[in-house]
């Protein structure tokens, strides 16, 4: 069995290191930019239109999903338009129901009379 120098797998100088793919500017996550502007504009206008919050979500839900596996892990804040959309979701949401309570209440003590 004669081995040379050339066919032997185990060389030091045949090693090659694995690097992660470079990220081009092309890939930027524009689906997770667009759900951060959206739902902080839902917030900041105070949730005058009922359908921004859900636009939001979808557009982070799409970013999320469509994010690709080897930069999830580098970037701590790929997920960032995904939280903020459900939490203004769930501001929207939590309003509806603190102006529902207070107006129940207002009509069991007798402020609000229903005609």
């Amino acid at each position: 069995m004669s081995t040379t120098k050339s066919s032997d797998p185990r060389r030091e100088d045949a090693i090659v290191p694995f690097h992660f793919p470079r990220r081009n500017e092309e890939e930027e996550d524009y689906s997770q930019m667009i759900a951060t502007f959206i739902s902080m504009g839902s917030i900041v206008f105070r949730h005058r239109f009922k359908m921004i919050p859900w636009i939001a979500a979808y557009f982070g839900l799409t970013g999320t999903l469509n994010s690709r596996k080897t930069f999830k892990a580098k970037d701590s804040l790929s997920n960032s338009g995904t939280f903020i959309a459900l939490v203004s979701l769930f501001t929207y949401y939590f309003n509806l129901y603190l102006a529902h309570k207070k107006t129940m209440e207002g009509v069991a003590n007798g402020e609000i009379v229903v005609v």
